[in-house]
């Protein structure tokens, strides 16, 4: 999040951050105030991180919504009634991350519906915004929105304003098999809250086939995070002869080569991920050399 905000701050793009509250309410049972302390902490993650906030505007969904509710839910409902069951059920499964379970999803729960056309109709609902930046569970609503818009404009017989979204990049499951690992198993990813043991932890489990590029998971880590936060990759090699890598295609060529070793590289890996993560670890005061109990 921090570094493709940041890439947009850079390509002279106006970022207004539009958190999400209101629609965290249809899948949590909890309280506004609980969510928006939720959106604080995510802002501070967001800051330690390296996101230039003071270049950002942030907004609730719930003081936008309010502001606009004669527009916002009769759009919202109208997008309901124009969009059929089976349609926006194809656009939530389709969209689904999978990653830590097991298989994919086999049916919804009533709220990821209702959820989803809440959300669409925001998107619809911002006139101002030329283009929307996503993660992967967000595809769902961009489908129905961009739908929506299709089928209005094909009634008015009008050209349609594209609903134009960027996507974050999905990092793969660090596990070889997660389709028959233990359900919910944490070594799948990297968590911003992660200790230094549980970093560790990962990337003791973490696959790294070696001479392998295509579908390596540490190496998607390499080239998603730490190439664009710091611009190079070190590895420093057991058998010596040490190498600074300043491009991913000059890691792979290597790596494919057999000239850096799949272990060099998980303990590169390991030690710039927690580079990354000391900034947010200082913030929070996260112990660093001890786990931490998930609740």
């Amino acid at each position: 999040m921090a570094i493709n905000v940041n890439k947009l701050l850079e390509a002279g793009c106006k970022v207004k951050i539009f958190m999400a509250n209101w629609f965290a309410l249809t899948s949590y049972s909890v309280s506004l105030r609980k969510v928006i302390d939720v959106c604080s902490y995510n802002t501070e993650m967001w800051r330690t991180a390296g996101m230039r906030l003071d270049e950002v505007e942030l907004v609730r969904s719930s003081d936008e919504i309010s502001r606009d509710l004669h527009r916002y839910w009769p759009l919202a409902l109208k997008v309901a009634r124009s969009t059929n069951l089976s349609e926006v059920t194809e656009c939530i499964l389709s969209s689904k991350d999978t990653r830590p379970y097991y298989d994919e999803p086999k049916s919804l729960f009533s709220h990821e519906v209702f959820g989803t056309c809440m959300h669409s109709a925001a998107i619809l609902s911002r006139d101002e915004a030329d283009v929307w930046l996503l993660d992967v569970g967000q595809r769902a609503s961009n489908k129905v929105a961009e739908r929506y818009r299709e089928r209005e404009a094909a009634m008015r017989e009008d050209p349609h304003r594209p609903v134009v979204a960027l996507f974050h990049g999905v990092l793969p499951s660090l596990l070889e098999y997660p389709e028959i690992e233990m359900f919910g198993d944490p070594r799948w990813a990297i968590y911003m809250e992660d200790t230094e043991w549980e970093v560790g932890r990962a990337m003791r489990k973490a696959f790294c086939p070696p001479g392998t590029v295509e579908g390596n998971p540490c190496l998607e880590y390499i080239r998603q995070i730490i190439f664009p936060l710091f611009g190079k990759f070190e590895v420093v090699c057991e058998d010596g002869g040490d190498r600074t890598f300043l491009s991913m295609e000059e890691l792979a060529a290597d790596y494919e080569s057999g000239a850096l070793q799949a272990a060099d590289v998980k303990r590169a890996l390991e030690k710039a991920i927690n580079a990354a993560l000391q900034p947010v670890r200082d913030h929070f005061s996260f112990a660093s050399n001890r786990p931490m109990k998930r609740r």
